[in-house]
């Protein structure tokens, strides 16, 4: 065989592996969070829980969000425990041990990132 002939080949070989690999996915690196507006008073506890599971889930988030009333609900450090499914979260907001807030939201993941399917992204108090 001739050099060109192999390399063709080569080529070839290259080009029929690389399209059995459709199973891969390219992720962004931006980081996702769900969160919900809380207007009125600030909250003094916020938790989401997995209805699923029953877990409790707290996010620790600088004061600018919660200065600005915005509270986590979920984010992406979550995805892989609900990768490629979709699940039901409550996110409960308290002001001094009375529950104020009670939003149920449905979040799906993918194999990268978390999607809001539905939720309230505002309530008022």
């Amino acid at each position: 065989m001739n050099k060109l002939n192999i390399f063709f080949l080569s080529f070839l070989t290259v080009l029929i592996l690389s399209c059995n690999h459709k199973d891969e996915v390219a992720c962004t690196q931006e980081f996702r969070t769900i969160g919900i507006t809380v207007t009125g008073d600030s909250l003094t506890d916020f938790y989401t829980i997995r209805l699923s599971t029953s877990d409790t889930l707290r996010f620790i988030y600088g004061n600018p969000f919660i200065e600005n009333h915005w509270y986590p609900v979920l984010d992406d450090n979550y995805q892989s425990k609900i990768a490629n499914s979709q699940e039901s979260f409550r996110f409960v907001g308290e002001i001094n041990d009375s529950m104020v807030v009670n939003e149920t939201f449905i979040i799906k993941a993918d194999a990268c990132h978390i999607d809001k399917v539905s939720g309230r992204s505002e309530v008022s108090l």
